[in-house]
């Protein structure tokens, strides 16, 4: 018998009217909301933080286990998304990355990690596009 997967993400609302949401992610339960300019309190991330969350923490776990394998000497590592939307632009969704090694790596170190920043899957999956499948309950 093959056991359903846990669903990735479950976002409830509450039927009040409202757009803050009870998102659950994994094992964690937090709020999400828009800002108060797009209709909401401004609680909780938006759907586009959201995103730019996955992708900064799957940037940070890629370098890390890559590093981890190869034995360097990576210490923390930082990474910024900023999201913006370009009219005009195709695709008009612009996600900004920054990334910060520190450690004690040498100049080749440090290029072949922000090349392998580049393989993260969601990064991956946000250039190729995905394909969502919608049905009712």
């Amino acid at each position: 018998m093959t056991v359903p997967a846990r669903p990735s993400a479950i976002a409830d609302d509450s039927g009040h009217g409202g757009v803050q949401i009870l998102i659950t992610a994994g094992p964690v339960r937090f709020t999400g909301d828009l800002t108060p300019a797009d209709g909401g309190l401004d609680v909780g991330p938006n759907p586009h933080d959201l995103v730019a969350a996955g992708l900064a923490a799957c940037t940070t776990q890629t370098l890390r286990l890559y590093a981890k394998r190869k034995a360097w000497a990576l210490g923390a590592v930082h990474v910024q998304v900023t999201w913006r939307r370009e009219p005009g632009w195709l695709p008009a969704d612009v996600f900004e990355r920054v990334i910060t090694l520190n450690g004690d790596l040498d100049e080749a170190q440090r290029t072949r990690l922000m090349e392998i920043a580049e393989a993260c899957p969601v990064h991956k999956m946000l250039v190729a596009g995905s394909k969502v499948e919608t049905r009712a309950a």
